[in-house]
């Protein structure tokens, strides 16, 4: 009688791997010897688990310092910590790359009855987020082509896309006036007050340099005519709609000047046109 065949275990990826490393650290149960692709057992693999814990705790800490320093200036070292220490437990990251550790962090902020008298605090924090996420995106692609499209094309027809290094956020609060007072070494305490007190909604644009890929990204106040029209334009509506939505005071042309010169705008889309030749446009 022959031999049953013998079969290769597939070899696992690097993201199983990690994603099956993430779920023994924060199991309550006892993970078993094959985990993560591991040939350990017992006692060892117990403890080598315990590291993994107790380091991730701590990278997890370090990278939320970095990634949301608003929220870290109004909390405070002590309280922040003891945030990411809740936030570790209760929401394990989904991806190993500590890049995203914080992905979750303001909607979690949300549901802690704790910060329930700092309404603002989650919308502080997804600045923070979309600051950092601004720091590494790609910079935008519109090029010379676009710009005729645009000179020559029907606005009912075409739309502007926006860079992938640029971001929009509405608040109901001051976000903006509180990310940038808690920039200041010596944060004016009374101001931030008032702003808070205020009640008064802000919408940021976050955007980097597109000639400078290095420098920080910059945080500014929409004002209303530019919030509605950058509004329409992340709806995906056309060039028309979009200025209707702006209204008389929006000046397009020095938009439109600023946008190309800082890399706001990564393509402009012709609905009439084939798909295929705009690719080749």
């Amino acid at each position: 009688m022959s031999p049953a065949p013998q079969f290769k275990k597939p070899r696992m990826s690097e993201a199983q791997r990690q994603r099956e490393l993430i779920d023994a650290i924060f199991s309550p149960r006892a993970a078993d010897a094959s985990c993560a692709g591991t040939q350990q057992n017992g006692a060892q693999w117990q403890m080598g688990l315990a590291a993994y814990r107790g380091n991730g705790r701590a990278h997890a800490c370090n990278a939320l310092r970095v990634q949301f320093p608003t929220v870290l200036a109004m909390l405070g070292t002590e309280t922040f910590d003891a945030l990411c220490f809740s936030y570790w437990r209760t929401c394990p990251p989904r991806r190993g790359d500590l890049a995203w550790v914080g992905e979750e962090l303001p909607a979690y902020i949300e549901t802690l009855e704790t910060l329930a008298e700092w309404p603002w605090l989650a919308d502080c924090a997804r600045l923070d987020w979309a600051v950092w996420q601004m720091s590494g995106a790609p910079p935008a692609t519109f090029a010379e082509s676009d710009l005729r499209r645009l000179v020559d094309g029907d606005p009912a027809a075409l739309s502007l896309k926006l860079s992938p290094s640029v971001r929009r956020l509405s608040s109901a609060w001051p976000i903006v006036t509180l990310y940038d007072a808690h920039r200041q070494a010596h944060p004016d305490w009374e101001a931030i007050t008032r702003a808070i007190a205020q009640n008064h909604a802000q919408t940021a644009w976050v955007w980097r340099p597109h000639e400078d890929l290095a420098a920080a990204p910059s945080v500014e106040l929409l004002d209303a005519a530019s919030d509605r029209w950058i509004a329409a334009l992340d709806a995906g509506q056309t060039l028309d709609i979009a200025l209707d939505s702006a209204g008389e005071t929006f000046d397009f042309a020095a938009w439109l000047e600023q946008a190309i010169r800082q890399g706001w705008l990564d393509a402009v889309a012709d609905r009439h046109a084939p798909s295929d030749a705009m690719g080749n446009a």
